[in-house]
């Protein structure tokens, strides 16, 4: 391996780079110059620069080298045959290519062909079995491949291979969870933020994991940390906001979201926590509620949620007459299924309102809408549309 090789090795790109041109200038048919110089432009996405020096590299000779940095051009540009044909032919010259073998499989997976981008890989991660790289794109494959315990275990090796590797971690958490073992991602995310201290994503996972396993103590310090870090981040404080009125400081919630508003940066989500927050005050702040709920309507003028929270707000706020406010919670439950109408819970509200009304029919059509969305077996919303139908005959 020649020394700008090593230089790009090692991840000195910038001086690579340099290092590459001054030696064309000095000789310009330097082949390790060329090619490293090519991988550089490739990495930057320059590929008509990159390609001018891959050409000339050619004339002194087509290696297994060029072949590669040419199967790097068509797989940048979607061109997914071409590039596996390059790496195909490495592969005939030097069977024990690695990175053929990988950027192979990659190209396969691409073509939904999963059995031969998994032969492909498992082959690269053979021949190197310390390269992490290869070892967690390996992993993803399995995984997507439904080898869940395979791809879990080669996702964990890349991280022992470089902890501070930072998407395995974010699979291998998601893969974790998916299977509903949650202690241990919230154990794999430790590891990552000791191996990256602070690190936002780990952070904002770490939030929403341990918020949800009760862990309110935990997901504050994290949800902290990332705030601190990012104060001009909507979600980063969204969270954090979130977690002062589920811990019941109503005022820096509150303070929190109007900062943000004053910096013209209110979000939905800040604002239905805003809303939440005026819920919460003793007695409850209704009408500035509804209005922090009509306000993230308005800022996510697609999204559900908002309508759905107010109709239900509007169906639980005493009144005098009890019915009140019940026409209105119609109006945004109607205005949430036309937002999202294959979302089961905005019909499960609407037909919880016409039962308040007494229009049976409606109710029945609505309750029959939550089943169509097909929810989960066992999932809380199912239930109640199932226990609706059967109240209303």
């Amino acid at each position: 391996m020649s020394v700008l090789e090593q230089l790009l090795e090692s991840g000195q790109v910038a001086k690579a780079k340099t290092a590459a041109e001054q030696a064309l200038a000095k000789q310009p048919q330097d082949r390790s110059a060329l090619v490293v110089l090519s991988k550089v432009l490739l990495m930057e996405g320059q590929l008509e620069q990159a390609e001018q020096y891959i050409a000339r590299a050619e004339k002194l000779g087509a290696t297994a080298e060029t072949l590669l940095l040419r199967a790097n051009v068509a797989a940048q540009r979607g061109q997914l045959e071409p590039a596996a044909g390059y790496y195909r032919q490495v592969i005939a010259q030097e069977p024990q290519r690695a990175e053929a073998h990988f950027g192979l499989g990659l190209e396969l997976i691409k073509q939904n062909k999963t059995a031969e981008a998994l032969a492909a890989l498992e082959k690269a991660a053979q021949l190197q079995p310390q390269h992490p790289v290869f070892i967690y794109r390996l992993g993803q494959v399995r995984l997507e491949a439904g080898q869940t315990d395979k791809g879990i275990q080669a996702i964990a090796q890349s991280i022992t291979l470089k902890p501070d590797f930072l998407a395995p971690y974010m699979a291998l958490v998601q893969a974790l969870v998916d299977q509903n073992r949650v202690v241990e991602a919230r154990r794999v995310l430790a590891e990552g933020l000791r191996a990256i201290p602070n690190h936002p994503r780990l952070l904002a996972m770490l939030t929403a994991i341990s918020l949800g396993m009760g862990d309110a103590n935990t997901s504050y310090r994290a949800a902290s940390t990332l705030a601190a870090q990012r104060p001009k981040d909507p979600q980063a404080q969204a969270n954090l906001a979130l977690l002062l009125v589920l811990r019941g400081q109503r005022q820096d919630a509150l303070h929190l979201c109007r900062t943000m508003e004053s910096l013209g940066l209110a979000t939905a989500d800040l604002k239905m926590i805003e809303a939440t927050a005026h819920e919460a005050d003793e007695p409850p702040a209704y009408e500035k509620a509804v209005a922090a709920y009509e306000e993230a309507m308005a800022l996510e003028p697609s999204g559900w949620k908002a309508a759905n929270n107010l109709g239900q707000l509007l169906m639980r706020w005493p009144a005098e007459p009890e019915q009140k406010h019940i026409p209105r919670a119609i109006t945004v439950l109607e205005e949430a299924v036309r937002r999202k109408p294959d979302q089961a819970e905005p019909h499960l509200n609407l037909a919880l309102a016409y039962t308040r009304t007494g229009d049976k029919a409606k109710a029945q059509a609505q309750a029959k809408a939550v089943l169509a969305a097909n929810p989960p077996p066992h999932d809380d919303v199912r239930e109640q549309a199932e226990r609706l139908l059967k109240a209303l005959g």
